[in-house]
């Protein structure tokens, strides 16, 4: 057996050897999207009257991270997916739905964000609290505080809007459709609050 032929016998042996330690691979990597649902009507006098600013919805732990969110029971500890993630860090894909939500509702003369620079008449911050699978249940929670603070600094709005929706299967794909129906919910409950507000004029 001359040394060529050694040398390639043992990289095949080599090569064989090493392809049974291989696992299978990792699965891709899910981003998902919410697009909640379109306000129903659309105010004829915006009840924020003026230019209304959306920040960054705040978020703390897990729920602030990217990965999707679960919990065994009602209650249970948090954790996440591994290979399933938000197309955007929650905070964030919730101030652009919602500031969208809010435009097309005509809550304001203007909805802007505060990347835009200008002089808000009214600001809207909010919290998410729960943005979560619950596995056992087949259900998913969503919770956000929402409020709405004048440009001198009266607080006119401060609620919090807490949903369970029925996911209808322990799919991640559902999961994340069932939250998006519960921000949609969250959204639709606090449009109509605000349809109840008497600011009258811009805020001074």
């Amino acid at each position: 057996m001359n040394g060529r032929f050694r040398g390639t016998l043992l990289v095949a042996v080599v090569a064989f050897a090493l392809s049974g330690c291989v696992g299978p691979a990792a699965p891709p990597d899910m981003f998902y999207r919410i697009e909640p649902a379109p306000p129903a009507s659309r105010f004829a006098t915006p009840p924020l009257p003026g230019v209304l600013e959306v920040e960054r919805l705040s978020a703390d732990g897990v729920v602030a991270e990217r990965a999707l969110a679960f919990a065994a029971k009602e209650g249970g500890p948090l954790g996440h997916y591994k290979y399933e993630y938000w197309s955007e860090p929650p905070g964030v894909l919730l101030q652009d739905r919602l500031s969208r939500h809010l435009a097309a509702a005509g809550a304001a003369d203007r909805v802007v964000t505060p990347d835009i620079g200008v002089l808000a008449d009214w600001t809207l911050r909010g919290k998410v609290r729960r943005f979560e699978q619950l596995a056992a249940t087949g259900q998913v929670a969503v919770e956000l505080q929402l409020s709405v603070i004048s440009r001198s600094g009266e607080l006119v709005l401060l609620e919090s809007y807490g949903v369970q929706v029925p996911a209808g299967s322990d799919k991640i794909e559902a999961a994340a459709a069932a939250i998006e129906r519960g921000v949609s919910e969250v959204f639709t409950r606090f449009v109509a609050d605000l349809g109840r507000l008497r600011t009258g004029k811009s805020a001074q």
